[in-house]
């Protein structure tokens, strides 16, 4: 069996054991077995202190498991966990998710213990996800191991973003950031420690997966860092990869020692092999949410010329201020509108209309007005992206808009990008925006980033198509 067949059992395992299992609420055993519950997989909790939770009976020890296992969760101490291993082994169990800490990341002796989960993995030919791992979640296959609270019962269970991360917290925030405005994930994947698993084998997983548009890491370190990137760069002239990497700086990098265990490398070797290799770098965790979500989305800009179309003018304004104080990146440029142009916009609005860009139709406009913009602006060969400022508050513009954008959307190669804000109507509204297909932000500087991130996409395409 191949790696990309053996991880087909630990992502979508037909029977698991829950070493650790628990009738308490409050025990991580506790909480991943009874999340699994709705999961319509075979359980088998194993604990001989427990005899029976939610009409599944206990396994007093692993030797008492059937023989045809998928995968282990093991929820125990570090000790314990590599034991429990060992005697999965025994039981031919190929894969396993080992939640506990205290391995690498505490000293000496935890490394001993992380070195021998290394060796039983590689002398048996078996998969270990962790340890110190959060666990996976992939909505489509409704199978979720994770132990902390993560909004999972209002995330779009369509979504199409792989997220790969070294550490729980940060996936979680990614997590309840989808859980708000809607934006989905194909999956979740906790590397832990990667004692065994790491970012290259999901890499290769989620590549070839048709449910994948986008691959977004959050890594601390990259241990072969050759091989990621050159199997990195095959992938994204596919799809788009992005990558968080945190220990940037020498105190960082001496944090990342003490959360994992590993060490981080040069910062500036390894951005500058990011680039090279056409991944797309981000620098903290709302990037890395505001980036995944658009390249998943959107398959790219034609060019760099972007259009604001608004009805609040301040607004207009500060997204005009923030692309041309833009880092040089993937340098964005206000789009000069054609007089044709202008004359659509106003003939469809009012005489007072500001139609130089960013064109202001005013908060007296109404859904059709700003359809018929959208038309014109889309309309000009000067003008490759779209920024639409869309609030709900003026009466003349409803729910409405929500389609009309997406309709535009799906006619056009050129993308639509929405920045609103509504007070407390907000997330919803981006919510909502999302389900239509949508990419949405709550703020101009991240509505301008977005369309950034895409250019930057268009550019990485066009160049690995041309050395291929």
């Amino acid at each position: 069996m191949d790696k990309i067949e053996s991880l087909k059992k630990l992502l979508d395992p037909k029977k698991i054991a829950v070493i650790g299992a628990s009738k308490s609420k409050d025990k991580v055993g506790g909480i991943i077995f009874r999340r699994l519950l709705g999961s319509r997989r075979r359980l088998f909790p194993v604990n001989p202190k427990e005899t029976a939770i939610e009409g599944h009976k206990f396994s007093p020890d692993i030797q008492s498991l059937p023989d045809d296992i998928d995968l282990a969760i093991i929820t125990i101490s570090a000790e314990a966990a590599v034991k429990s291993v060992e005697m999965c082994i025994e039981k031919k169990i190929p894969n396993y998710i080992i939640v506990a800490g205290g391995f690498g990341e505490v000293g000496a002796e935890g490394r001993l213990l992380e070195e021998k989960l290394t060796k039983l993995a590689k002398d048996n030919s078996v998969n270990i996800l962790g340890p110190n791992s959060l666990g996976i979640f992939l909505p489509d296959e409704n199978i979720d191991t994770i132990f902390v609270e993560h909004g999972d019962k209002s995330l779009d269970r369509n979504g199409q973003v792989a997220c790969i991360v070294q550490s729980g917290s940060v996936g979680v925030e990614a997590l309840g950031y989808a859980s708000n405005t809607g934006y989905g994930m194909r999956a979740f994947v906790g590397l832990g420690n990667k004692c065994d698993l790491d970012e290259i084998d999901f890499l290769n997983y989620f590549s070839l997966d048709k449910k994948t548009n986008c691959l977004g890491f959050y890594l601390e370190n990259i241990e072969k860092g050759r091989q990621f990137l050159t199997i990195a760069r095959e992938t994204a002239r596919k799809k788009p990869v992005v990558v968080l990497k945190a220990g940037r700086t020498h105190t960082a990098a001496s944090a990342v020692s003490s959360h994992t265990g590993k060490l981080a490398g040069s910062d500036n070797v390894i951005s500058g092999a990011l680039k090279q290799f056409g991944i797309q770098r981000v620098f903290d965790d709302e990037e890395f949410c505001d980036a995944t979500k658009v390249l998943s989305m959107l398959p790219g800009a034609p060019g760099n010329r972007v259009a604001i179309l608004t009805a609040a003018g301040g607004y207009g304004v500060m997204c005009t201020d923030f692309i041309e104080n833009m880092d040089k990146r993937a340098k964005l440029l206000m789009a000069i509108l054609s007089e044709a142009t202008k004359r659509k916009i106003k003939d469809a609005t009012f005489s007072f209309t500001a139609c130089e860009n960013p064109v202001d139709i005013t908060a007296s406009a109404d859904d059709m007005m700003f359809s018929k913009s959208l038309d014109a602006l889309i309309e000009d060969d000067g003008v490759d992206i779209i920024i639409c400022i869309a609030f709900f508050a003026p009466p003349g513009i409803t729910e409405n808009l929500i389609d009309i954008i997406a309709d535009k959307i799906k006619k056009s190669d050129k993308p639509i990008i929405v920045f609103t804000k509504y007070g407390p109507f907000t997330d919803n509204s981006i919510k909502n925006l999302y389900y239509a297909g949508v990419a949405a932000y709550p703020s101009v500087g991240r509505a301008v980033r977005a369309a950034r991130f895409l250019v930057e996409r268009t550019k990485i395409k066009q160049r690995l198509d041309q050395e291929a």
